[in-house]
């Protein structure tokens, strides 16, 4: 039962420890530290919050589902479409930034070893990451575990070996050219709402452990987020790359590099895998879709996209993460109040949300959304 618990907070850790990290050191190196550590843990608890309404959303049921279904099970078939197709959209879109992340990833690791071009190595790690997602849920928690392990150790590893090349004179303290540059990255960063239904999953018989599992697998990734942001940009500075570690390359050896590489690669894996499972369910449970064709539909359709030549890593990760995340957040918001007028079961999790909070919450969405958008096309 304990194994459970520590599954259930690794599966969340694992899908939050993501593309996003990765983007979050560019905007901070333009944006400055301080809108960061504002942003930061601003934005962790409005994930936390989402990922508890998430959580009273499922237990409130007696059925399974994903977000689509729950949302045509309180909202009607109409909210369902609109909502089933921007969850498609934005988990597509995440999976398809993931692939090209660990494609990067793996063919810097061992390209200059074994030789090859990135289309092999991207084509062999989405082979294994698929194969891992059709032997389902128990595989997947498995691996999250292990793998969040060797991650933090990976950053700490990192920070350790970047002491000599830091320097706090290579942080601006704020740009207002930028300064909500950092909302989208981090915003996408710390959300996981693709692995709640996993938790709740893994810890249906310790309903009472589902609340404080949210929080570490919440709150662990954000403060790793501070630690390996702060590293990359006292280092790299104003020569900090889109993908982090890239920029690493000039300050350490080949032994760090290749460290680094499998942090970046172990992170992405770990994100693949949860947010494929919930894609999978999607048009299994949804959709009503064969297992096994929702498991082609899932994996395939982010490969194919990449085969048809979308591959700009920071459109991917944009539109994805502020305006879909955006979305999602403002649909479990209202739905939160529909299903606490009409629960089919009572909840082991249960959130107060009051109207002004709701406001609030639904504007900055939508503000967040907007500017991502501006920035986009400009």
């Amino acid at each position: 039962m304990r194994r459970n618990y520590f599954y259930a907070i690794a599966t969340l850790a694992g899908t939050i420890v993501g593309g996003g990290l990765f983007a979050a050191p560019l905007v901070v190196s333009k944006a400055g530290i301080l809108p960061f550590l504002v942003y930061l843990p601003f934005l962790a608890l409005v994930q936390f919050f989402l990922h508890m309404i998430y959580a009273e959303i499922i237990l409130s049921s007696k059925q399974r589902h994903r977000m689509p279904g729950y949302v045509g099970l309180y909202r009607g078939a109409r909210a369902k479409k609109w909502t089933l197709l921007f969850s498609i959209l934005g988990k597509h879109g995440a999976l398809l930034a993931y692939i090209l992340l660990g494609g990067s990833f793996l063919y810097g690791l061992l390209g200059p070893i074994l030789g090859g071009n990135l289309f092999i190595y991207t084509t062999i790690l989405f082979l294994i990451e698929s194969l891992i997602v059709l032997f389902g849920l128990r595989l997947i928690a498995g691996v999250e575990l292990a793998l969040s392990a060797l991650l933090v150790a990976l950053i700490f590893l990192i920070g350790f070996k970047s002491s000599i090349h830091f320097d706090w004179d290579k942080f601006i303290l704020f740009n207002r050219d930028h300064i909500f540059l950092p909302y989208g990255p981090v915003f996408f960063a710390v959300g996981g709402q693709a692995a709640i239904p996993e938790v709740c999953r893994l810890l249906r018989a310790q309903k009472n452990k589902i609340k404080s599992a949210i929080a570490w697998g919440t709150f662990i990734p954000a403060l790793l987020m501070l630690f390996f942001v702060v590293v990359v940009v006292g280092i790299t500075g104003d020569h900090t790359t889109a993908e982090a570690l890239i920029g690493l390359k000039r300050y350490f050896h080949d032994g760090v590099i290749t460290f680094s590489l499998i942090f970046g690669l172990l992170t992405v894996i770990t994100s693949f895998l949860v947010i494929s499972q919930s894609l999978r369910e999607v048009y299994w449970w949804d959709l009503n879709i064969n297992n096994n064709l929702s498991w082609f539909l899932a994996c395939g359709i982010p490969f194919l996209l990449y085969l048809v030549g979308i591959s700009n890593l920071t459109k991917v990760i944009g539109l994805t993460g502020s305006v879909v995340g955006g979305i999602f957040g403002i649909i479990l918001i209202l739905l939160l109040f529909r299903v606490k007028k009409d629960r089919k079961q009572t909840p082991a999790v249960t959130n107060k949300l009051s109207v002004p909070v709701a406001v609030f919450l639904c504007s900055l969405f939508v503000l967040g959304l907007a500017y991502e958008l501006w920035y986009f096309f400009n």
